[in-house]
């Protein structure tokens, strides 16, 4: 035991950095899955005239990354998108969003958009020394640094991005499939649904700062939402992917999809929110029931280097 003890103090032997079960209980914000996370809140074109519309598009792109450590956001992206397919914003939108019809004409397609965003996650990635995984499995070296993605509900990555993308036959980066749903994770953590997310602001003791549903804003308040949990004791784990996991025969289908070499990701969602005092599951028959998985790559790290072909 002497020899074990004195040879992880020399780093020989590395502690398993995720527990299982109860296991899980008691983790202080130090020791989160994920070091980073970034969050992200579209604003789409909409409409209040009683028809369902099928053909939101994007119009504000903002993502903040926040240091689960600290609870600092240290990068923002934030650009506005130029719909094509309704150029023009109704009354409705502009007064709900707070965004004029001159700031999407000014801005950029979506295609862009998503270029522009692919080199920010680029330069994070290397100035922070991050990776995107939908599993974590035996972490094995402190200089790799998680990041997973989080947005109120399923609706921003799940909907509108996945359906714009499929309707432009655009290419929609493969790290922006997997995702951590904050408003279940809230009423998993809490045991209570909550009121959007002004509400759940309200109900933790924050103010909302800035203007609603302004997506910069929203972003911002999200993340503080996000900090108020993970120093409440909920540890943050993916909720959804989009992925679909690779078979033996084709086992670097993403990779060839993204025109990279370097992925090979086995993924599925997970999720196990720690509350204090309690460990509970969802049910299995949800949209959002969650198994823990691994990622495996012949041996080495995952690490989704983000390329984007447009």
């Amino acid at each position: 035991m002497a020899t074990k003890r004195l040879a992880r103090q020399l780093g020989l032997i590395r502690r398993k950095s995720i527990a299982s079960g109860n296991e899980n209980l008691g983790r202080s914000k130090s020791n989160q899955l994920f070091d980073y996370l970034i969050i992200i809140d579209f604003e789409s074109t909409c409409w209040n005239d009683g028809k369902r519309h099928q053909s939101q598009e994007i119009i504000e792109f903002p993502a903040v990354l926040l240091n689960t450590s600290t609870g600092k956001i240290e990068s923002e992206f934030h650009v506005y998108v130029q719909p094509e397919e309704h150029p023009i914003l109704s009354e409705f939108c502009m007064e709900l969003t707070g965004i004029k019809q001159v700031q999407v004409d000014e801005g950029v397609p979506l295609k862009i958009c998503l270029s522009q965003f692919c080199k920010w996650i680029q330069n994070i990635q290397q100035q922070k020394k991050i990776i995107f995984t939908t599993g974590v499995s035996d972490l094995s070296t402190s200089e790799v640094k998680l990041c997973a993605f989080v947005t109120w509900s399923d609706w921003d990555l799940g909907v509108c991005l996945e359906y714009e993308c499929k309707r432009k036959q655009l290419l929609k980066p493969v790290f922006l499939n997997s995702w951590i749903d904050l408003r279940v994770t809230y009423k998993i953590f809490y045991r209570r649904k909550p009121k959007g997310l002004t509400g759940a602001l309200q109900e933790v003791g924050i103010e909302f700062l800035g203007r609603e549903h302004s997506g910069l804003d929203d972003s911002r308040n999200t993340a503080l939402l996000a900090w108020k949990m993970i120093r409440d004791g909920c540890l943050m784990k993916i909720t959804r992917s989009l992925n679909k996991v690779p078979t033996k025969k084709n086992p670097n289908i993403l990779a060839r999809n993204l025109n990279m070499n370097q992925v090979e990701e086995t993924s599925a969602y997970t999720s196990s929110i720690q509350r204090p005092g309690t460990h509970e599951r969802e049910p299995k028959n949800t949209e959002n029931s969650h198994e823990k998985v691994e990622m495996r790559a012949r041996g080495t790290r995952v690490e989704v280097v983000v390329a984007l072909t447009l």
